[in-house]
Formats: structure tokens, C-alpha cells, sequence
């Protein structure tokens, strides 16, 4: 897929969500039911150690869910996505002040070292290596010296079998006889004559290329909080996904 294709692609999905559901929830796919959304925005913020007098630029911020829950919370909010559509519904649903712009993830407009705290979440499944290698390095690039990148809500590869309902339903010992075959559909699932109902957009993340990205800095890796507060609140009832965030901390930064 090209890099054109890729970007109309997420576009589209997203246009569709809003479209389909009204709901900014529904449509922004990771948060769960209505009732999560307060605890996994506060476990988002504890971190990211949002503080009042910090700049914030939320990378593919969709209908809002984060946003509108963080833009009282910090001195300035500036929210990017590709959808005009989930834009429109961020603006139509807000009583706030917004700053809403519609474009790319990798190519932002601002200055360097614009922003005190940088927040890509919940989208890399969607992106394709070429955007996501742009993306990181405008990232990068905007944040203060000082400054903090959030990316939440990854597929890495020894997650990815949780992305699977059906194994996530399975018992353990059933799990473990399964993950060869797993690993082999993923891997036949490369060549598209192969795929089948293996067919996905949903791609990963490796910690390794974060970490080694991000090498001059502290780069922590920690179970989503998507994850996290669903675990807390559900306890055994709860399977799930296996995502994982990366918190990156700078210290004087290296571009």
C-alpha cells in the first residue's frame, strides 16, 4: 500500500465510524463502554504527569474522548486528525474553545520544540512503516527539550494474540498449543493470496525500534491504560487485548 493509500485509508475508516455510530466512544474503537472513559483519561494523565501550565499536541485526536477531558487540565490543547468527520464531531460536541486542525500526523506546521507533552494514542495499528517512521520523527522534532511523547495503545508482536477474541476465550493450555499456529497464519497472512479471513489492517509496534528511536532518552513500556483500568475494575472477568504504552521523557534532546 502506498503512502497516499495508507493516509485515505484511516481517513475513510474514521469518517465511517462517526458516521455509522454518532457516538464519539463508539467511534474513537479503544475506550470501552462510557464508564471507563474518566479512568482510563486519569490514568493516561498520571503518566504523562499532566500539569496545568503545559502545551499539549494530541496526535489523531479524533471525536475527542481525550481531549476534551485534558484541555481543562493544561494552558494550551491542539488537537490533529485526518478526519474531517470525527473533527466536525469534536467541535459539534464540545462546550471549549477548540484548536482543531485537520492533517497528517507527520507533518504538523509547528515550530521545534513547540509543545511540553506530545500524545499519539490509540491509532499506530492503522499506520503503515512509512508513516510511522515520519510520525516519530516529527514528534521528535515538536517537543520541548525537556518534554514528554506519549504513545498509547500499541500492538506489539507478543500481544498480538489477544487481538483475537476467540483465543483470547480459549483456556490456557488451549492458548499455548495454539501459538504456533498463530504465529504461522500471521506470517502466511504477508502474501494477500494466503491472507483469508486473515486479512487485517491492524499492525505492530516493536518496543525494540521505540526504544532504540528513542535511544537518548528514557523510554518506559508500560500495559496500556485501557488495560489497566479494565483489569482493576474487572479483575478475572477481564480479558482483552495485550497493548502496551511508551512514555518517552527527554532530556535535553538529540534530533
Amino acid at each position: 500500500m502506498t503512502y497516499d493509500n495508507s493516509i485515505k485509508k484511516i481517513a475513510e475508516l474514521y469518517d465511517a465510524r462517526i458516521t455509522s455510530t454518532k457516538d464519539a466512544v463508539k467511534a474513537a474503537g479503544q475506550w470501552g463502554s462510557d464508564d471507563f472513559v474518566p479512568l482510563i483519561c486519569k490514568e493516561i494523565c498520571s503518566k504523562i504527569k499532566l500539569k496545568q501550565s503545559d502545551t499539549i499536541l494530541e496526535l489523531g485526536c479524533g471525536s475527542g474522548v481525550l481531549g476534551n477531558w485534558i484541555i481543562d487540565k493544561c494552558s494550551k490543547y491542539v488537537g490533529i486528525d485526518l478526519s474531517s468527520k470525527m473533527l466536525n464531531h469534536f467541535l459539534n460536541n464540545s462546550n471549549k474553545a477548540l484548536d482543531l486542525i485537520q492533517g497528517t500526523t507527520d507533518l504538523t506546521g509547528f515550530k521545534d520544540n513547540s509543545f511540553d507533552i506530545i500524545i499519539l494514542n490509540g491509532v499506530t495499528m492503522y499506520f503503515s512503516n512509512e508513516l510511522l517512521a515520519n510520525t516519530l520523527k516529527e514528534m521528535k522534532r515538536v517537543v520541548s527539550p525537556s518534554g514528554v511523547i506519549f504513545i498509547g495503545e500499541n500492538i506489539v508482536p507478543s500481544g498480538y494474540f489477544w487481538e483475537f477474541v476467540w483465543f483470547q476465550n480459549l483456556s490456557p493450555t488451549k492458548q499455548r498449543l495454539l501459538l504456533p499456529y498463530v504465529k504461522f497464519r500471521k506470517w502466511l497472512a504477508k502474501n494477500p493470496k494466503f491472507a483469508g479471513k486473515w486479512k487485517s489492517i491492524h499492525n505492530e509496534i516493536s518496543p525494540k525500534l521505540i526504544k532504540e528511536f528513542f535511544s537518548e532518552n528514557d523510554v518506559q513500556q508500560t500495559n496500556a491504560a485501557a488495560f489497566t483500568v479494565k483489569k482493576q475494575q474487572l479483575g478475572s472477568k477481564y480479558k482483552g487485548n495485550r497493548r502496551a504504552d511508551f512514555l518517552i521523557k527527554f532530556r535535553g534532546k538529540i534530533i
